[in-house]
Formats: C-alpha cells, structure tokens, sequence
C-alpha cells in the first residue's frame, strides 16, 4: 500500500514509479513497461475504488505508459498497432502525442528524463491555453459595452466632421478602439444616418454623413 500512500500524499511521481518497480520486483536497469504500466493502472483504479481523487498527473504518466505499453508489443509480436484506451475517473486516456522515447532497454533514470520532458511540454501547453483564456475574457469584458453609446459617439463626431474615411477616423486608436468604431459605424449605416463607400475591395472605406 505504500504506493498508493505516496499517490495520496501528493509525492512526485518518480517516487512513485520507484516504489512501484520496487514493489513489482522490477529491474530499474532495463524496465519491463508492460509490467509496469499494468502496475499503475491497478494502483490507480484501487484509489477509485476507495473514492481517491486520482492526480492529473498521474493520468497523464498512465497515458504515457500505455503508449510505451503498445510500442513495446508491436516491436515484439504485433505487425499492426492497436491503442489501448482505460477509463479513468471519467476520463477516457488515448494514446498522447508524444516524442518518440525508447522501449526497449530502457532505465529508471531514462525512463523518468523522458517522462519529464513530456510532463513539462503538458505544463507549458497548459500555460499557454490559461494565457489565452485570460486574454479572451479580458476581451470580452472590453468589448461588453453598451454598443449604441458607441454609437452616439461615431454620430456625434460625424456630425462635425460631415465626411470621412475610416483610417483617418480611427488614426492613433487601438486595434480595439478602431474594431468599436467599425461596429459602430455599420449600425449608423444600417440606420440610414450614414453612407459608406468602400472603392476598392479590402482597402480603406469613406464614411459621409446624411
């Protein structure tokens, strides 16, 4: 039960991964991955038996094995490959993309460095996918205005200014600011309270007042 004691107490997976070789009787110099990928699922699956949340982590370093797991038995017997997929907790794991990491011969120390990269490479796509979640709502609570205050304001400079174009009316602004102003202007158009003409497709566009 120590590995599942370990699992528990949120230690790192190395030392889970050598408790467990220590455990199966697993030699550390050239690791059996079927063995050992078995060994992790069974851990695994008793801590959902005694209602455990099951560390995303360790899902990931299953997902990691099974795909170790199944090169291993195509270079020995298998001529096609078939991935192996376990639910876990709810999740359905498949095989991750991965790089290419060495089945056969392969020891502890490889094993874990290799293990790591892919760990790391998770984390960082984790990173980026969180960076642009913040950056995608602190755009929407940009853009949730009330769109006919923008409205008035284009109206307002319009009617001092009688007649435009768009770069010149949004020269300076934010890309922001300038795609506000793009909303706002068709609405006014729409309205019949301006004309818009673009002469040349995808080019700068002139507003005129009615």
């Amino acid at each position: 039960m120590e590995v599942l004691d370990l699992i528990i107490r949120g230690s790192d997976f190395e030392s889970v991964l050598k408790e467990i070789i220590v455990e199966e009787g697993l030699d550390p110099w050239n690791i059996d991955i079927v063995r050992l990928s078995q060994s992790m699922l069974k851990y695994l699956a008793k801590l959902k038996e005694i209602n455990f949340r099951i560390p995303a982590r360790f899902i990931l370093i299953s997902a990691v094995l099974l795909r170790l797991k199944s090169e291993s038995l195509i270079e020995k017997e298998i001529e096609e490959k078939e991935l192996e997929t376990v639910n876990i907790d709810g999740l359905e794991i498949v095989e991750p993309p991965l790089k290419r990491i060495p089945v056969r011969n392969i020891t502890f120390d490889e094993l874990t460095q290799a293990l790591q990269k892919v760990m790391q490479s998770e984390t960082e796509k984790e990173k980026i996918k969180v960076l642009k979640r913040e950056k995608l709502d602190k755009l929407m609570n940009v853009i949730d205005v009330d769109i006919e205050d923008y409205v008035e304001k284009v109206f307002r400079e319009m009617k001092k200014i009688n007649n435009t174009s768009f770069y010149t009316m949004t020269s300076g602004k934010e890309l922001l600011e300038s795609a506000k102003y793009f909303v706002a202007i068709l609405h006014l158009a729409n309205q019949q309270k301006v004309a818009v003409e673009q002469p040349t497709l995808f080019e700068d566009f002139y507003i005129k007042l009615k």
